[in-house]
């Protein structure tokens, strides 16, 4: 059996990636890495540190130590460091947002990107203008943060996120012509929202999809 890493710098995330592994790679077996204290120590930071890069390329080394056969963060915060860690592994490095930066692209060209982590923020306006200028796309990106949603859902207010969240998407959705949910937290608004008439992106489930095309060509 062919066995994944998925690595979450948040246990907010990993309920919803158990959900959709079981549902999309049942035959694959998933070893779930959570660190905890990353998503808070990058916030402190402004970003990824030399430091918090050797962790995360501790953890890519011991996955594939584990018999993984690819790695895939669930975090976008962290995703240029992955992608850098490629060279120390002989296994697959791939992000969960890559998907999703690839299908905005490609519906734009006004991209409304939404965070709730100015460290997400950044690197995913940073991955989809660089995934924009490899396609020869022209894209208007309008970022909105809203920072104190991720306050919210780290004392265990998902209300509030969600609400916060919620508000913002609306926003955007009457300016863009694609919105991005740049973090995997914040998917769970769109749970039991009638459909909008505007794509909303979130990086999840598609992500998911991408994985299981990755793990097939494995094969």
């Amino acid at each position: 059996m062919t066995k994944a890493a998925i690595f979450h710098t948040s246990s907010a995330t990993l309920n919803l990636f158990q959900t959709l592994t079981a549902k999309i790679i049942p035959d694959v077996e998933i070893m779930h890495i959570v660190e905890d204290s990353m998503i808070r120590d990058v916030m402190k930071n402004g970003g990824p540190t030399p430091a918090i890069n050797a962790r995360i390329a501790g953890y890519v080394q011991a996955a594939e130590r584990a018999g993984c056969s690819i790695f895939m963060t669930a975090c976008s915060s962290i995703g240029a460091s992955v992608e850098q860690c490629q060279f120390l592994s002989a296994i697959p490095l791939t992000r969960i947002d890559e998907a999703m930066a690839e299908a905005a692209i490609s519906q734009g060209p006004r991209v409304a990107v939404l965070a709730t982590v100015e460290t997400t923020l950044k690197p995913t306006l940073e991955f989809i203008k660089r995934k924009a200028m490899v396609a020869g796309k022209e894209i208007e990106i309008m970022p909105t943060l809203m920072s104190e949603a991720f306050v919210a859902l780290l004392a265990g207010d998902n209300a509030t996120h969600d609400r916060i969240v919620s508000a913002g998407l609306r926003g955007a959705l009457a300016k863009a012509d694609v919105v991005v949910l740049a973090q995997a937290s914040m998917a769970r608004v769109m749970e039991g929202m009638e459909k909008p008439a505007v794509t909303v992106l979130t990086s999840p489930e598609i992500g998911m999809m991408r994985l299981k095309e990755r793990i097939s060509a494995l094969a």
